[in-house]
């Protein structure tokens, strides 16, 4: 009986390690002073990595992965960028058709978010929307998890 209480002791403890995934954070792009340093800083919060002639964002991120009871994390990472015309197409979502409108409260409070208001090309799809605006090559970018 104790080596079985000792084991499962042993695993509680190795599923408590430290967080995974990047750390907790509510962060505007503003409190960074340069393009290099928001690429830096956006690319520990998305998957993807796209090149950027300008970039604001805001990202809340909510790492839930220590602690006595893990769980899942949450987030709410909002972008609006001028990219590269050649890498519009890497940010259609695969298999997403194409809307003319999409509800966009959420550009608020994002810096540059002026720039998305000529988007008429909107894809959604779960906790995702992206909006491009291929004329001035601008892309908003939301993804949600809560």
């Amino acid at each position: 009986m104790r080596a079985v209480l000792a084991l499962l002791t042993m695993t509680a403890l190795v599923g408590c390690g430290g967080p995974t995934g990047p750390a907790s954070t509510d962060t505007s792009s503003d409190a960074l002073p340069s393009l290099e340093r928001r690429v830096e800083f956006i690319e520990r919060y998305v998957t993807f990595r796209r090149g950027y002639s300008d970039l604001g964002f805001h990202v809340a991120y909510l790492n839930n992965g220590s602690g006595l009871v893990p769980g899942p994390s949450e987030w709410d990472i909002r972008i609006v960028a001028e990219v590269p015309p050649e890498e519009l197409a890497a940010w259609v979502p695969p298999g997403v058709a194409a809307l003319p409108s999409a509800e966009t409260q959420w550009l608020a409070g994002v810096p540059g978010a002026g720039r998305a208001a000529a988007i008429k090309e909107w894809y959604t799809s779960g906790g995702l929307v992206v909006g491009i605006d291929r004329e001035r090559s601008v892309v908003a970018y939301r993804r949600l998890k809560i």
